[in-house]
């Protein structure tokens, strides 16, 4: 039997990367956008799912004003904790 399911969370916090993290005005390279992602993505909760009707539901929850604080707050702190101490740049 085959398995398939996603964790739509993930999909949510990438959809809204890019402009939370503009709004910090932090750096937005490859290596920050990947912390900051993960980073978020520890901080809220898991989305699975293995329908379609699974899917639709947790995207219409998603367009929720609190479900949508939720995410643009955890990619907001990460992004500001991931500034403080950029991947990049090490040696």
């Amino acid at each position: 039997m085959a398995m398939e399911y996603r964790n739509l969370m993930e999909d949510i916090v990438l959809q809204n990367l890019d402009s939370v993290m503009a709004a910090e005005g932090g750096c937005t390279c490859d290596f920050c956008k990947s912390d900051v992602a993960a980073y978020a993505l520890n901080h809220l909760p898991a989305h699975y799912v293995a329908t379609r009707q699974g899917r639709l539901m947790v995207k219409l929850q998603s367009y929720e004003l609190q479900s949508r604080a939720d995410v643009v707050a955890a990619i907001s702190e990460a992004a500001v904790m991931v500034s403080r101490n950029p991947r990049h740049g090490r040696e």
